[in-house]
């Protein structure tokens, strides 16, 4: 007697449109998952994440990880109850071999493993009113009429280039300009200035005289007829050495 187990499986892929982040987030909040079987879920290798017998609890269980963003697959196994065989005592070098099983068997996938979405009615419309017509190559919407310009160019021509301009321009006079005599000297010269002549003054000085050094300048009119200022008080006043480079 056989029987169809459906697995649940998945090898740590994310569907397009979602991020990573809020995949692990959601899948290990619906798994109960911890760390570190969050960890071996996203290994990248093939992790079954649950086996059940009912088909419509395997396609809820997989609907529910598809839509925070997991890739889920099921996979629908058929197992055979086991054939009695006499009992063989296994040679020394067979103890140690690959796991039996012979009650295992990889079964077609009969039907569809989740229920497909309903279809929905077309749309009723009447087009008896219509009728698909043949294409004799007129356009399906009229061109714009456009008016084309009548432009007399009788009296025009095309002639070579011989390199005169286009357009005849103004013979305007370029006024002279005198350059002086200048030249270059070596870098580094010293460039002497030219100073303009100036007329040297010869002012009169026979009304003038000299006075001996330490005479007095002033006339005793001319002096200041204020006393003399106090003179300031440096009692507290000290010079002391100056020591400072």
């Amino acid at each position: 007697m056989s029987s169809i187990t459906y697995a649940i499986v998945f090898k740590g892929e994310i569907l397009e449109g979602f991020q990573p982040i809020s995949v692990k987030a959601h899948m290990a909040k619906l798994l109960k998952a911890d760390a570190t079987r969050m960890k071996a879920l996203f290994s990248g290798k093939q992790v079954v994440i649950k086996r059940t017998a009912d088909k419509q609890e395997a396609a809820k269980y997989s609907n529910a990880l598809k839509k925070v963003g997991a890739d889920i697959k099921v996979r629908a196994l058929k197992t055979e109850a086991p054939v009695a065989a006499p009992a063989q005592t296994p040679a020394p070098s067979e103890a140690a071999s690959a796991p039996d099983t012979s009650a295992l068997s990889l079964a077609p996938n009969e039907g569809n493993i989740v229920e497909p979405a309903p279809e929905v009615a077309a749309p009723d419309l009447d087009l008896t009113g219509m009728e698909l017509a043949s294409q004799d190559g007129s356009p399906l919407v009229e061109p714009s009429v456009q008016e084309e310009a009548n432009l007399d160019l009788s009296e025009y021509s095309i002639k070579d280039n011989d390199g005169s301009p286009l357009v005849e321009t103004d013979d305007e006079e370029v006024p002279e300009v005198e350059v002086p005599d200048f030249g270059l000297d070596e870098p580094g010269a010293i460039l002497e200035t030219i100073e303009e002549e100036k007329e040297l003054l010869n002012p009169s000085t026979t009304g003038m005289t000299l006075a001996m050094a330490g005479s007095e300048l002033l006339e005793p009119e001319e002096k200041d007829q204020a006393p003399p200022p106090d003179a300031p008080d440096t009692s507290s006043i000290h010079l002391v050495p100056n020591f400072g480079p």
